[in-house]
């Protein structure tokens, strides 16, 4: 079994994928492999999420542009480098492998975003409306970097924390829609301290969908 978990920063995917690894499945984080390229590029001595957030900045401030473009082309090569070592396995091989995407992987391209619709079954990690307002809320209240993909648009007289605010609560309106389209399942789950971790939350609903499949390719 091969899946890979979208969804906004905060849904939980990372929390999962070590779910999952502590079940037998493989883990293969972005982040770090992203951390790791920037460390070995020069631009980072140290590649945490924390250090990576602070080096990206904010839209408004000088050199952002060019810190999102260059992020954006190390997670594709990072997904492209995932992707080929899951098709260059052999045939027989069914060891169970999560992919820990980044909020970003949909905009990595056409071409990858098939690519793993191919190798895995991509499940997206919603969170109920509640959740998302939240979401909005500690933004809000700690802003923190992301990739605004042209998203951030500043209106004549509005100063930049006005405009991060409004601006982040259409990215996640935008990447919610995107989600839904490039999952093959949707797994509405708010992360909450009191919530456990079953790991069948995930397990059963792609092992039905595998089934489906099959059954219908069969048919």
């Amino acid at each position: 079994m091969r899946i890979t978990l979208v969804g906004m920063s905060g849904s939980g995917k990372s929390l999962w994928s070590s779910v999952l690894s502590r079940h037998g499945f493989h883990k293969l984080g972005c982040d770090n492999a992203i951390g790791r390229r920037l460390v070995d590029g020069g631009e980072l001595s140290e590649g945490s999420l924390d250090r990576i957030g602070r080096w990206m900045g904010f839209p408004f401030e000088t050199g952002f542009a060019r810190r999102e473009a260059l992020y954006l082309d190390h997670e594709k090569a990072v997904m492209d480098q995932f992707l080929t070592e899951l098709e260059t396995r052999p045939a027989g091989d069914a060891s169970p492998v999560v992919i820990d995407t980044t909020g970003s992987v949909i905009y990595t391209g056409r071409a990858i975003r098939q690519r793993l619709r191919q190798q895995t079954v991509v499940v997206y990690l919603s969170t109920s409306a509640a959740f998302r307002q939240a979401l909005h809320r500690a933004y809000v209240a700690n802003p923190r970097p992301v990739l605004w993909q042209q998203h951030f648009q500043k209106k004549t007289g509005e100063d930049n924390p006005s405009a991060l605010r409004r601006c982040y609560k259409n990215l996640i309106a935008d990447r919610d829609a995107r989600y839904r389209q490039y999952a093959h399942l949707e797994v509405l789950w708010d992360p909450t301290p009191d919530q456990t971790q079953n790991v069948d939350t995930l397990i059963a609903p792609v092992t039905s969908f595998l089934e489906q499949r099959r059954s219908s390719h069969g048919a």
